[in-house]
């Protein structure tokens, strides 16, 4: 078996599901939720990438009500504050994967430093955590909140390093967000891209070199001595090949 790694783990859409929030939106706009909760999530990004590179900084939950406003209004549809505080509520009760639980299971069990780290503020990770009963994986969590900037600016994974007191080349992103992985890598972490959807990677640059469709495949790969991964493929793909994993950096 590999020599156990510190990992931190991305929450948004890594762990818990964002997008499902049109499940309760669905209560109040049947017709568009699942649109207004893509336009959400999406405004919700873009934001935070806005105010890194003007070099300003709110606070994630903030942001998130701004973002809501915004995919309501972009959708021609209003709510009340009453149904908007109910959203926002939800937010931090968000599903989490179904491979979740058993991923994270097995990470702990070969014996790997878990963190999450997120753009999320303090009191909406720990809420999340507790609610998604995450809380006894991880050895605490890692908020941008602590340097006043969103990813993927470089001093949000410096500060992860700084954390868990590793150089951060010996520190792994686990991310199902592109633009996160390229962050991580362009700060001088090691990624891991989740692909969870089977979609493109952002060509701004090559994806991460090792990429897994779940946290339970991320746990075979790592337990693995001897692996290959190659840019672009997967652990599934590799196997039906008969391909030897390429050895984790």
């Amino acid at each position: 078996m590999a020599a156990p790694e510190a990992l931190a783990f991305d929450m948004y859409g890594t762990l818990v599901d964002p997008i499902r929030i049109w499940t309760r939106l669905e209560q109040y706009i049947p017709d568009e939720a699942l649109r207004i909760a893509e336009v959400w999530r999406q405004k919700q990004l873009e934001y935070s990438f806005r105010l890194t590179v003007m070099e300003q900084y709110e606070d994630f939950e903030q942001l998130t009500r701004k973002s809501l406003d915004h995919a309501l209004a972009a959708a021609g549809r209003e709510l009340s504050v009453e149904q908007k505080d109910a959203l926002m509520a939800q937010y931090n009760d968000l599903e989490r994967f179904s491979d979740v639980e058993p991923g994270l299971a097995r990470l702990q069990r070969l014996g790997h430093s878990m963190i999450v780290f997120s753009n999320g503020s303090p009191r909406m990770l720990d809420a999340l955590m507790d609610a998604a009963g995450l809380h006894q994986y991880f050895d605490g969590f890692v908020s941008v909140d602590e340097v006043q900037a969103f990813k993927p600016s470089p001093k949000t994974y410096r500060r992860v390093a700084e954390r868990l007191g590793r150089p951060i080349g010996e520190v792994r992103l686990i991310s199902s967000n592109p633009f996160d992985d390229i962050g991580a890598e362009s700060a001088g972490m090691q990624a891991t891209w989740v692909d969870r959807s089977g979609g493109l990677f952002d060509n701004l640059r090559p994806p991460p070199r090792m990429i897994v469709e779940s946290l339970t495949e991320l746990a075979d790969v790592l337990e693995k001595d001897d692996r290959v991964l190659c840019p672009a493929t997967t652990l599934s793909e590799h196997s039906a090949a008969g391909v030897i994993q390429e050895k984790a950096r």
